[in-house]
């Protein structure tokens, strides 16, 4: 180091424009170096993420895709489905056939007393549709009628007088502007009415009044079917909700059911093996091809790092003992804003045009410049 640097020449600061040329150098390879490692870290952190996902993906597709080929051949819905409803028909075939051997002779006996009816009334020369059931319900009814009486009497006394006047109401009243709409409504059904209580007591007249007795029969007998309805009713009922379906020869049925819901958890079982296969030990081998097809990308970029690490931590070291050495032999002298390459080059330039022949005096110059300016 000379004894005065102020007094040095134009080598002097060429050789102090050598060394900060060489530190900003060191600084922007070193600003290259984290740029690039910024990019590898960034690089290495995708490629992990994207391994991660192809791991997870493909573990849940081939999971799924194990999961799927058992539940396909446990999904024997259709085949069960199909053989429950031969058996439910089977089983509604067979409950009929025992409905109707059960019930025969009390189906026998109701022909019987319906055939005996007919010929009582044809015989007393009374009307054949004094035979209905409608007829003794508005006619002649039992205690346990009077709700159907009630309800026949309101369809026939009401309801057809309502809708009978309704349909004249819309094809003529309605054509007419020039009527009292609500007065020749209630007209119309009182005359509805009238009517119909003309012809229910003319044909009480004729029938009850004159057939008293033979009706009276005839109230009997259909009481009897009435009695046999109820215990057809009853025995029907009975048979639907009996548990033993052992009348039914329905075994074969059954047995094959069986065999689908024993084959169904043999699936079952098969399943929860080969998921526990998959799990303990074919999941770790996919997970081993995938990491081994992929993870040396990821090894190759990791090493790449180091290498720029360790060239930034001796390109910092070289940049901190090229900052000490500008600092501790230029700086300190001609200042800090003079150890940078444009005014390096402008204090060579003077002393090279003659202006200079000192340190000194070319920095006298540029601070006169700068001041004039």
């Amino acid at each position: 180091m000379p004894d005065n640097v102020f007094n040095e020449k134009k080598d002097f600061l060429l050789e102090v424009k050598r060394d900060v040329e060489k530190r900003d150098s060191i600084s922007e390879e070193i600003e290259k170096l984290r740029i690039q490692q910024k990019k590898i870290t960034k690089n290495i952190a995708s490629e992990e993420k994207s391994i991660a996902d192809e791991i997870a993906s493909t573990l849940k597709k081939r999971k799924q895709e194990i999961a799927d080929t058992y539940d396909d051949r446990l999904d024997d819905r259709a085949r069960k489905k199909k053989v429950s409803n031969k058996r439910d028909k089977k089983k509604t075939e067979r409950m009929k056939k025992r409905m109707e051997d059960e019930t025969m002779h009390i189906k026998k006996e109701q022909r019987e007393y319906d055939v005996e009816i007919k010929t009582l009334l044809r015989k007393n020369r009374v009307p054949s549709f004094c035979s209905s059931k409608l007829y003794f319900i508005m006619f002649m009814p039992s205690a346990s009628e009077i709700i159907p009486m009630i309800l026949a009497f309101l369809a026939f006394f009401v309801g057809v007088p309502g809708a009978v006047t309704l349909l004249i109401r819309k094809l003529v009243l309605e054509k007419k502007t020039d009527i009292n709409m609500a007065f020749w409504c209630v007209l119309i059904m009182a005359v509805f009415v009238i009517i119909q209580l003309i012809i229910y007591f003319a044909v009480y007249n004729s029938t009850k009044n004159r057939h008293q007795d033979t009706l009276t029969q005839a109230r009997s007998i259909m009481d009897k079917m009435k009695a046999n309805d109820r215990q057809v009713q009853a025995i029907k009922s009975s048979i639907s909700k009996d548990k033993d379906e052992s009348a039914y020869d329905l075994g074969a049925y059954d047995t094959k059911l069986k065999n689908l819901d024993e084959e169904a958890d043999a699936i079952g079982r098969e399943k929860q093996e080969a998921l526990r296969v998959f799990e303990e030990e074919t999941k770790k081998l996919i997970t081993d091809e995938i990491n081994g097809r992929r993870l040396q990308a990821v090894e190759d970029m990791k090493a790449e790092k180091k290498t720029i690490q360790k060239k930034i931590s001796d390109g910092e070291k070289e940049y901190s003992e090229m900052v000490l050495k500008i600092s501790n032999q230029y700086a300190s002298y001609i200042g800090e804003e003079f150890c940078k390459e444009d005014k390096l080059a402008d204090l060579i330039a003077f002393m090279e045009d003659g202006q200079a022949e000192t340190v000194s005096e070319a920095i006298s110059i540029y601070k006169g410049q700068k001041a004039s300016k």
